[in-house]
């Protein structure tokens, strides 16, 4: 653990677990953009399980830019109250990719090891004002995925699965435009009021259980839940009436694919247009 004790707890106990390599960042006497730069960075993509990462003044977790060959064991993500931070697993710069060869990066490409982020279970996120994304779509699956959390993290986020730049830049456009979460069950959206879509591509999401979506007024799609077994249960969820009627739908990917919404009694209603000057 390094800094101050947490003071306030973001979820229960029992859903915040510490497994056998945790690993807690909190802000304290020490200089933590430093650390993290210098030494904390690499450690932690190669040994943690549990990650709390919370109260830090740093613009990412991962300040040298993500190394696709770290986060092998990671099964549980926290990262709360961080006023600066704009992502949690940055992309590598536009001038690093613009200054490799064509071939070579086609080779750096291939050596790449698919099992990062394989074993994350669990991702929180809350009060994270300046967020912008959470994890580039290197990996092209999240296997392992089960809860997603993100609470009052406004801002600019508009996607939490950005696009990898070296899709961007044509060494990945024969890679499917989908993103497989195979066992994500409970997705829980509040207070994003820019957020468009969870993932730039269209998210598959077959075990997909509740969701509950509050304060998300520019969201316009959910993820796909195809390829769900004959009569299993629908997933439930929970959302303004406004963003529900917004949404958008193609042939594969309907509202009767989810269970009647609930409409929360509290929303943002249109001001009727009257002056109320006398």
């Amino acid at each position: 653990m390094v800094g101050d004790p947490l003071v306030q707890v973001f979820l229960p106990p029992a859903a915040t677990p510490k497994l056998d390599r945790h690993i807690e960042i909190s802000q304290g006497r020490c200089h933590m953009e430093r650390h993290l730069k210098e030494s904390l960075d690499s450690f932690m993509g190669l040994y943690a399980e549990s990650l709390h990462f919370h109260d830090v003044s740093t613009r990412a977790i991962t300040p040298q830019g993500h190394n696709p060959n770290l986060w092998k064991y990671l099964r549980w993500c926290c990262v709360e109250r961080c006023p600066k931070l704009n992502t949690c697993f940055p992309l590598r710069s536009h001038e690093y990719m613009a200054g490799l060869a064509g071939w070579w990066m086609t080779n750096w490409l291939s050596k790449i090891d698919p099992k990062g982020f394989s074993n994350l279970q669990h991702l929180h996120l809350c009060f994270c004002p300046s967020l912008q994304f959470v994890l580039p779509m290197r990996f092209w699956s999240l296997p392992s995925l089960e809860t997603l959390y993100i609470i009052h993290c406004g801002g600019d986020l508009n996607h939490v699965f950005m696009q990898d730049e070296m899709v961007q830049t044509g060494i990945g456009r024969n890679r499917p435009r989908i993103l497989p979460c195979p066992k994500l069950t409970t997705i829980h959206l509040h207070d994003l009021p820019k957020l468009q879509k969870i993932c730039e591509v269209s998210l598959l999401a077959p075990a997909l259980q509740t969701i509950k979506i509050k304060g998300c007024w520019s969201l316009r799609r959910l993820p796909s839940v195809r390829g769900r077994s004959p009569g299993e249960k629908k997933p439930t969820i929970e959302i303004e009436k406004d963003v529900w009627d917004a949404l958008e739908w193609d042939a594969d990917h309907l509202p009767d694919q989810f269970e009647t919404p609930v409409h929360s009694r509290y929303y943002k209603e249109k001001l009727p247009r009257v002056s109320v000057l006398r």
